[in-house]
């Protein structure tokens, strides 16, 4: 048992294996070898353990042991897997012989007159404890050497056919920048710190990105002399796009008529149909949310407390929000269901707590907060209130951001003395940097799609 096992009241669930078999990239739906029942506590939690059993073709290939520390850290990162003596020690599972499956690795090609292997296919086959295979996955090899992006998509297949749920491998982080003397942009980045490009083109202050549910659009916050404004960037993927971003929401800080005027714009949570958001606007010097319909282009306001409301984060099913409000002397997060008009406090005691989003299952919250000087990166079940925390330290841990499928958490840490992005397990585990920028570059706001670019 896992040691987030005793951390978590977790319910259980019970996930039947459809197994199928990749082969000459077709996906072909084949019969399932078995009819047992695998029982997981807590799904996003529990990892399965693997043994990595190379066949001789594999081993005598001169990039086995490259190949095989690629294989590994890509079954770590996933989130998915523990691997026997893995070089990631929040990965590693010890025993061989107490694994839940193996992946058998073979290389097969053309065989030279010398007697020489040519590999052309690298075969990861799943396999039961006793070796007996479940179904195979092709990894092609070109010039001696196979893409780690397409060995990505091999085990996020393998993801699928194990737990039910896309893997995350290569998807895609938007967050802010800063470099030194320049304003802050919207950047985004991959998994493993690679495809690093620029969201935004604009010379204002750009903040808080937000991907609608599709992964194919962002939105963010600009801040410059006129005020503030929420674009709406839907050009993201499409070489040589000319559509420029588009002003959805944007504040009039002009002195005529200004207790009719916005004042300032910010943030953005979506609607699962991606065509209305839930956003804090700040009208006759009071901020509350609003949902805004981006379509109609019409607001409607969802708070009316006197205290400043921000941060708002919509669950999964469009029918519970979360939020950081004031109103109790200094920040704390509320719930409220929509449909209601009262909200009900969730985080308590002296430091204040922020940043909060649901899991992409609605059923857990992580947030920040602050505590003996630093803010922590806390878990915690609105409907239980249990509450853990998953950071330590004497720096600040904060903002943090899901994965998609729910078993990994981005945030932002002050570790190093500079803001920089952070990967780990929902249990506190497997803490790995994101980035390689440069030291003096600092970056915050991290949102997490599925989608890849």
């Amino acid at each position: 048992m896992h040691p987030v096992i005793y951390i978590f009241t977790l319910r259980k669930f019970r996930i039947y294996f459809t197994i199928f078999f990749l082969c000459f990239n077709t996906l072909v739906q084949a019969q399932t070898y078995s009819s047992e029942e695998i029982v997981i506590s807590g799904l996003g939690f529990a990892r399965f353990s693997v043994a990595l059993v190379p066949e001789k073709s594999f081993t005598d290939h001169m990039d086995a042991k490259r190949w095989l520390r690629i294989i590994d850290r890509n079954l770590c990162w996933s989130g998915v897997f523990l691997v026997t003596d893995s070089r990631y020690r929040t990965c590693r599972t010890a025993d061989g012989n107490q694994v839940d499956m193996k992946i058998m690795l073979k290389l097969k090609g053309t065989v030279t007159d010398n007697g020489d292997l040519v590999p052309k296919h690298l075969m990861l086959t799943v396999a039961d404890n006793d070796g007996a295979p479940l179904f195979p996955l092709e990894l092609p090899i070109r010039k001696n050497r196979f893409r780690e992006a397409e060995l990505m998509e091999l085990i996020n297949e393998m993801s699928v056919q194990l737990t039910g749920l896309k893997g995350i491998l290569g998807s895609t982080i938007a967050f802010t920048l800063k470099q030194p003397k320049r304003r802050k942009i919207i950047a985004r980045i991959n998994t493993h710190g690679k495809k690093l490009a620029a969201v935004s083109r604009n010379k204002f202050i750009n903040l808080l990105p937000s991907w609608n549910p599709k992964g194919d659009a962002i939105v963010y916050t600009t801040l410059s002399r006129r005020g503030t404004a929420i674009m709406f960037n839907d050009c993201l993927k499409v070489v040589g796009c000319k559509y420029r971003p588009v002003k959805l929401l944007s504040s009039n800080i002009s002195a005529a008529g200004i207790s009719k005027n916005i004042l300032s714009v910010s943030g953005g949570t979506w609607f699962s149909n991606g065509h209305k958001l839930i956003v804090t606007l700040s009208r006759k010097g009071n901020s509350d949310l609003y949902e805004f319909d981006r379509l109609k282009r019409k607001v409607i306001r969802m708070t009316t407390h006197r205290a400043i409301d921000t941060v708002p984060d919509l669950s999964p099913d469009n029918q519970h929000l979360i939020f950081v409000s004031d109103r109790s002397g200094h920040e704390q997060i509320y719930y409220l269901k929509l449909g209601t008009k009262i909200p009900f406090q969730l985080t308590f005691g002296r430091g204040s707590s922020s940043d909060p989003v649901w899991s992409p299952d609605g059923t857990l919250i992580a947030f920040s907060k602050i505590s003996s000087g630093h803010s922590q990166i806390h878990l915690m079940d609105p409907f239980t209130g249990e509450d853990n925390f998953l950071t330590r330290g004497r720096f600040n841990s904060e903002q943090p951001s899901w994965s998609p499928d729910g078993r990994q958490i981005a945030f932002v840490s002050s570790s190093t003395g500079v803001d920089k992005l952070y990967i780990m397990f929902i249990d506190g585990t497997g803490r790995r940097r994101l980035t390689r920028t440069p030291r003096d570059f600092e970056e915050g706001g991290p949102s997490w799609t599925a989608r890849k670019f």
